[in-house]
């Protein structure tokens, strides 16, 4: 053999072998788009990678409380070598199936967080960046950033005191002098008033919220026992006298216990005309909590009527207790989750649907449900990286956010009062 043929025959091998492996020079990952608000998706692509080749992504970010998070997923390539995360299904990893912002919403801290979320800082347009690296055999081939902010309209905030308005709570807004459809959101049995990723995003796409503390504030109710419905209507009539605010389309929202709340405000006074927003609702008043040992809602002084029996949409101990959701003078959206531990809201849900129908209800309602989320899917905010409570729904709640919140917004901005 010559020393010529002898050459060729030893880097043959080594051609052969490039030429069917990728190499970090010929992949790419692309984000886009490359700075976002948080409730928006992005679409994340990898190319170059060899046909059907798997590729590890890992996603980090770090906090305005400076955690750290991360999340990572196994992929296989197509026969063109391209990784689309919209139609890929990851393989193994921190979530599983096909889900575009898959990687975005099963971050997890890596240290304990104590807010139990990704914390987003002020002001609410301050970027905060993601690093994504693609990893094939162990090895670094790809890395690009990009930026996502929790809003990109700026929002302004005023804190309410019990003493000066006769109610307490925080009414989040756009800036900008032009009248809007509003939100009067109310919590669930964790009480008070804070603040929360829905009323800045729901702010950030144009649309004044007022959280109302209705008890656990000081002045206030200690527990869930003899709250006024005339509470709630005074912050109806504060929010419709607002300047940001449309007074003929105002939606109050309520989730798990805020629920009641909302349709029986709408229920008993109807004269007051909005929307409803009911997240993993019930369709009957129940007792004060903690404890169950008297009527959570009054109104003129009286106790609503009300009931001890959990997930029973029909209670036998005060048929009564059923909430009165046909007098609601607007229309109804309706939020679920089928694995819910907390109480059936779904059976709930369905409660009110069919006593909307066979009452003649003309403003229309929509009822979104979800068999495999669990109680947290009431909180709506989509993509926002949290603390996994429950692993067994945390995967469908995820994914049931990202339905409902585009749902959500066409319904605030659509409905019109007759």
């Amino acid at each position: 053999m010559s020393p010529r043929a002898s050459k060729l025959f030893v880097l043959l091998p080594v051609v052969m072998f490039a030429a069917c492996a990728s190499s970090g020079s010929e992949v790419s990952v692309e984000v886009n788009p490359a700075d976002s608000p948080a409730d928006d998706a992005v679409h994340m692509t990898v190319s170059g990678l060899a046909a059907e080749e798997l590729a590890s992504l890992e996603l980090r970010s770090t906090d305005a409380r400076g955690v750290r998070w991360s999340s990572s997923a196994t992929f296989r390539a197509d026969e063109r070598g391209v990784l689309d995360l919209d139609r890929a299904a990851a393989v193994s990893g921190s979530y599983g199936g096909t889900s575009g912002m898959g990687l975005i919403w099963s971050m997890q801290p890596r240290t304990r967080s104590a807010a139990g979320a990704y914390w987003w800082g002020r002001p609410t347009t301050q970027p905060r960046t993601f690093t994504l690296r693609v990893n094939v055999r162990g090895k670094n081939v790809a890395s690009t950033s990009f930026r996502r902010r929790l809003t990109e309209a700026s929002i302004r905030e005023k804190v309410l005191p019990l003493r000066s308005n006769g109610f307490s709570g925080i009414f989040t807004y756009p800036a900008g002098g032009k009248r809007r459809p509003a939100i009067l959101r109310l919590g669930g049995s964790e009480g008070g008033v804070f603040r929360s990723l829905d009323d800045a995003q729901l702010a950030g796409r144009g649309y004044p919220v007022l959280a109302l503390a209705y008890f656990g504030e000081p002045g206030l109710s200690p527990t869930l026992f003899d709250v006024p419905l005339e509470y709630f209507s005074r912050a109806l009539t504060w929010l419709a006298r607002r300047p940001e605010v449309d007074p003929t389309r105002i939606a109050a929202f309520g989730g798990s216990r805020g629920s009641e709340a909302a349709l029986l405000l709408g229920g008993h006074c109807p004269t007051q005309k909005h929307a409803v927003v009911a997240t993993v609702p019930s369709n009957v008043a129940l007792c004060s909590f903690p404890g169950c040992t008297g009527p959570a809602w009054t109104l003129r002084g009286h106790p609503l009527p009300f009931t001890s029996e959990f997930d029973n949409p029909r209670p036998s101990d005060q048929p009564a207790a059923v909430i009165p959701v046909e007098r609601i003078q607007g229309p109804i959206l309706l939020v679920c989750g089928g694995a819910d531990q907390i109480w059936n809201s779904c059976a709930f849900s369905r409660a009110i649907s069919a006593r909307l129908k066979a009452r003649g209800h003309r403003f229309g309602h929509r009822l979104y449900a979800f068999p495999g989320a669990g109680h947290s899917v009431g909180s709506l905010v989509p993509y926002q990286p949290r603390v996994a409570e429950d692993p067994t729904t945390f995967d469908d709640e995820q994914r049931a956010r990202a339905i409902v919140w585009p749902r959500l917004l066409h319904f605030l901005s659509t409905w019109r009062p007759e």
